[in-house]
């Protein structure tokens, strides 16, 4: 907890809180990292159909045709702004704002999970309806007629995140249980959401030093930054391997590999790779004290 550590003179365990130095280190390899997906990202958009400039003045705005609507395109934008918000995670974290790289966090694991949701057809070669509905809430305009909002907004159906978990769930049954598959996910979506709600426990997390207060300016010189910056290299993991379905499903193999290729450089880089088994990290995780 944070009553552990003291303003301006905080007692560091070396194995638990990352030096200043390595911390800039990590965040420069992060950003290094980030910014070369971001590269295969935009080489990926020569496989997702075209986007046009349209509507009426002054409401025009970047879209792409209707009948052009298709979850690979889904995947891909999902990916693009998964990308965009680890960016902006380092930004924060550089700053110490730790409970907003949360918030952010649970974006990021939101995105992935849906690009998992649609990577495959649930039904053989045919979506399955709560995909369908997933792609329809997605491409949902917000409003009909923006001369008046209030009578034009657009209620927005989208799929239950149980299902979307338990359909995660079912393609991973090979390796792991599927109840313990969807309950992790769940409960790791359920843990971030409270940095965007505002839940107590994670606001006490801002709490502690000598004498103790709020940190409200940022968490720089805690053992929170140490705790975040390792979720962001997780997530940043996460999202590179999620990236290749992505190059996969649109076809482009040769990007394909150049994302497996920044993995491997990536695991080597931040010792990410794990000989353990899904199973066995849900099995260490529930003894995790």
């Amino acid at each position: 907890m944070l009553n552990s550590y003291k303003s301006g003179r905080m007692k560091r365990n070396p194995e638990v809180i990352l030096s200043s130095a390595t911390q800039n280190q990590q965040l420069l390899e992060l950003e290094d990292a980030l910014k070369r997906l971001g590269g295969l990202y935009d080489a990926l958009e020569v496989f997702v159909p075209a986007i046009h400039f349209q509507g009426n003045a002054p409401f025009r705005t970047f879209r792409v045709s209707d009948d052009e609507h298709t979850d690979s395109l889904a995947c891909y934008l999902k990916g693009v702004k998964a990308v965009s918000t680890l960016n902006a995670s380092l930004v924060l974290l550089r700053s110490g704002y730790t409970q907003e790289v949360g918030a952010l966090c649970r974006m990021v694991d939101e995105a992935c999970n849906e690009i998992l949701f649609l990577i495959k057809p649930e039904n053989e070669n045919a979506l399955s309806k709560s995909q369908e509905q997933f792609l329809d809430s997605f491409y949902q305009e917000e409003f009909n007629d923006f001369k008046d909002i209030l009578k034009a907004h657009n209620p927005r159906h989208t799929v239950p995140s149980q299902k979307i978990h338990a359909s995660i769930a079912k393609t991973m049954a090979a390796s792991i249980n599927p109840s313990d598959g969807q309950a992790m996910t769940s409960v790791v979506q359920k843990t971030l959401s409270g940095y965007i709600h505002g839940a107590y426990p994670q606001i006490m997390e801002m709490y502690g030093g000598n004498p103790p207060h709020f940190h409200m300016l940022g968490m720089l010189g805690t053992p929170r930054i140490a705790e975040w910056l390792s979720q962001l290299i997780s997530y940043t993991d996460k999202l590179i391997i999620i990236s290749t379905l992505v190059a996969r499903k649109l076809g482009a193999l040769g990007i394909e590999k150049l994302i497996k290729d920044l993995k491997s450089e990536f695991e080597i880089t931040f010792s990410t790779r794990s000989d353990l088994s899904p199973a066995e990290m849900i099995k260490a995780a529930n003894k995790f004290r």
